[in-house]
C-alpha cells in the first residue's frame, strides 16, 4: 500500500510518500480502505515527537478514518466487506476491567490510531473490528469527524454534563475541536462563550453557533464572561491550552462548576489560585479522548443533523506536508480534509 509515512522527527517537510506492506487482520480486526481523512492538532505533535511516545519508524500519522472495510478477521461477524464505517481512533486491550466496562480509553494499554500505532495517512488501516462503526453520510465529513467529534463529546457530555442553560466557555475554540465543541454545547441547550486571539478567525466560531466570541488579543476573557452571566460565572470551561489559561479559567468558574482540561498546548502552569480553586468549590477533571461506546453516541449528533465539521480546505492526502505546514503556521480554521490520492 501507499502511505505517508515519516522516518525521523522534524518539520512537516519530513513527511513524504513510500510504499508499505498491506495490513493483515487478526482474528477480531478489521481492515479498512482509507477514503478520507483529516489533519489533527496531534498529528503535528507526534511528527515532532511526543514527549514521553517512543514511535516505531517509519510511521503513520491520522487519527480519522472513514472508509471501507477491506477485509475481516475470522472471528469478525458484525462487518462486511464492502461496508462504509468509520474508527473510533482509541482503543485498550480489550481484557482489563476498564475495557470490559465500557471505559477503553482508560485502559493501562491504550491506542490511539496515529498515535501509538499506524494511522490513516495509508491507502489501508488496521483496527480492532469493534471499534468499527458503520456511519453514512458526506464521506469528506465523515473522514474529518471522528477524533475531534469523539473528544469533544466526552468531555462535555460525558464529563461536563452539560445541559440546557449551563454557559460554557471554551477557550481557543477556532480549531476542528473547538468547533466542533461549540456545536454539542448548542445542541444541548447550553449558551457558549468561545475565544479566539485573531479577528480574521472569529467568522467560523459565528458559523459554529457561537453566543458570544472574545477576542482575547483585544478584550479581557474574564471581564466579558461575568459581563455575560450577570456576574455568576460559567459552570463548564473546556481548557486545551492551560499554561495560560487554567488560572483564567477558575476565575470565570461559578461556584460549583467544571473544568474539564484536554491538553496543555499553552504549557506548563504558569500561576493557579488555589485559594480560589477550592473556596468555589471547583471540579478539574483531565481527559484525552473518549471509548468506542461514546463515539457511537457521539455519531447520533452527526446522523440527527446536530453537528457537522467545518470544513474550511480541502487537500489530498498527498498533499498531507502542506497541511501540516498551514496548521503549524496558524493558517487554519475548523478541520482540513485529506482525500486519499495515493499512488
Amino acid at each position: 500500500m501507499r502511505a505517508v509515512v515519516f522516518d525521523a522527527h522534524g518539520g512537516p517537510e519530513v513527511l513524504h510518500e513510500a510504499e508499505l506492506p498491506d495490513p493483515r487482520p487478526g482474528p477480531d480486526d478489521v481492515i479498512v480502505r482509507v477514503r478520507y481523512t483529516s489533519l489533527n492538532r496531534i498529528d503535528t505533535l507526534v511528527r515532532r515527537g511526543y514527549p514521553g511516545i517512543k514511535v516505531r519508524l517509519p510511521h503513520v500519522l491520522g487519527s480519522d478514518v472513514f472508509g471501507v472495510v477491506e477485509e475481516v478477521g475470522n472471528n469478525v461477524t458484525h462487518l462486511r466487506e464492502g461496508q462504509e464505517v468509520i474508527l473510533s481512533p482509541v482503543h485498550g486491550c480489550g481484557h482489563c476491567e476498564y475495557c470490559l466496562s465500557g471505559r477503553e480509553n482508560m485502559c493501562r494499554l491504550w491506542s490511539m490510531l496515529g498515535f501509538h500505532e499506524d494511522g490513516s495517512y495509508a491507502e489501508l488501516v488496521r483496527a480492532p473490528a469493534r471499534v468499527a462503526l458503520p456511519a453514512s453520510g458526506s464521506p469528506e465529513e465523515l473522514g474529518a469527524l471522528p477524533l475531534s467529534l469523539l473528544t469533544a463529546y466526552r468531555a462535555l457530555v460525558s464529563l461536563g454534563n452539560v445541559s440546557r442553560g449551563m454557559d460554557v466557555l471554551i477557550w481557543g475554540a477556532t480549531g476542528g475541536l473547538g468547533t466542533m465543541a461549540v456545536q454539542i454545547a448548542k445542541a444541548y441547550g447550553a449558551r457558549v462563550i468561545a475565544t479566539t486571539r485573531s479577528r480574521e478567525k472569529e467568522w467560523v466560531l459565528k458559523q459554529a453557533g457561537a453566543d458570544l466570541i472574545v477576542n482575547t488579543s483585544e478584550e479581557d476573557a474574564v471581564s466579558r464572561v461575568m459581563e455575560f452571566t450577570d456576574g455568576r460565572g460559567v459552570d463548564l470551561v473546556i481548557d486545551y491550552v492551560v499554561g495560560t489559561t487554567l488560572d483564567r479559567s477558575l476565575e470565570a468558574l461559578a461556584v460549583g462548576g467544571t473544568i474539564v482540561v484536554l491538553g496543555y498546548l499553552g504549557g506548563a502552569v504558569k500561576e493557579l489560585n488555589w485559594n480560589r480553586f477550592y473556596l468555589k468549590h471547583a471540579r478539574v477533571v483531565g481527559t484525552h479522548t473518549g471509548s468506542p461506546w461514546e463515539m457511537a453516541r457521539a455519531l447520533r449528533l452527526y446522523e440527527g443533523d446536530l453537528v457537522r465539521p467545518i470544513i474550511t480546505r480541502r487537500l489530498g492526502l498527498s498533499q498531507a506536508a502542506e497541511a501540516h505546514r498551514l496548521m503549524e503556521e496558524g493558517l487554519t480554521v475548523g478541520k482540513v480534509s485529506m482525500r486519499v490520492d495515493l499512488g
